[in-house]
């Protein structure tokens, strides 16, 4: 039995209601194999602003949001990931930006609170991105257990920024990852000049499987994002990818290919260096 990988593309707006269902739709075509793995964007359930980020967060595993994501992976019988949910903090006014992870089964059996926050110039017309205005950091890195009837992989989490950051996603690798997580809403200006390159070399310089689900159009807030969500290989190979609009992406896991790259270039044991994450 082939283990699928796979990425939904989405052009999210402000409504929950709505994108839940294009999510709901995409699952409907995609239709998941057992134990599939699928990743959503991020602000997959809103694509908005502070007010209404804080307005929709949701206590961890508790709401009516992750209770209808949860019904999602269970309906499709597969490994769903939201790219990112507002997820309620310590703090009235700021929250976290949240990847959550759900069984097959409906559990929420993972999440990871994105590290590393958007304060950037960009030159499109939006000009300014502060996401600490809004969000506040999380400190720990995050893998789960992809259990599927070819045996157990262990998935590694990250969130858009974070992809700039490759001692994160080295510390993913030490703690066994196998494939890496990157839900995104990379802007068309970064996204055209960055998105590629960055992917290929985290795939490659971790001989992990990448999946890259990324917003993909233009938002009702203005806003565009970069879409050409994909998959890729250890080796750098890119085995699918959507250039703008909804839709998915698929790909086949194989780790004898993962186990006969790092075999023949086995750079973790030649490595004189260690990450700082722990």
């Amino acid at each position: 039995m082939v283990c699928n990988l796979s990425a939904l593309q989405l052009v999210s707006e402000r409504r929950p209601e709505k994108n839940i269902n294009a999510i709901d739709k995409l699952l409907a075509q995609l239709s998941p194999t057992q134990d599939q793995l699928v990743l959503l964007p991020e602000n997959a359930i809103s694509f908005s602003n502070k007010k209404n980020y804080l307005a929709l967060s949701e206590k961890l595993g508790q709401g009516v949001y992750q209770d209808q994501l949860a019904a999602l992976a269970k309906q499709y019988a597969c490994y769903l990931v939201c790219g990112s949910f507002p997820i309620k903090s310590e703090y009235e006014d700021k929250i976290y930006t949240s990847s959550l992870v759900f069984s097959p089964q409906g559990v929420l059996i993972s999440h990871y609170h994105k590290m590393h926050l958007f304060d950037a110039l960009i030159d499109d017309k939006q000009a300014s991105y502060k996401e600490s205005d809004t969000f506040i950091p999380g400190d720990t890195i995050q893998t789960f257990d992809w259990n599927t009837a070819e045996g157990c992989f262990k998935v590694g989490l990250a969130i858009c920024y974070d992809l700039r950051f490759p001692a994160l996603f080295q510390s993913l690798r030490e703690k066994g990852a196998e494939i890496l997580l990157l839900p995104a809403a990379f802007t068309q200006v970064t996204g055209k000049a960055h998105w590629l390159p960055l992917l290929q070399t985290r795939a490659i310089e971790n001989q992990c499987y990448v999946i890259a689900s990324n917003q993909g159009g233009t938002h009702q807030c203005g806003r565009q994002t970069y879409g050409h969500s994909m998959i890729i290989s250890p080796w750098g190979e890119v085995l699918d990818k959507l250039a703008m609009n909804e839709g998915f992406v698929v790909a086949p896991f194989s780790k004898t290919v993962i186990d006969e790259i790092r075999a023949s270039i086995p750079v973790v044991a030649h490595n004189r260096f260690t990450s700082v994450l722990k």
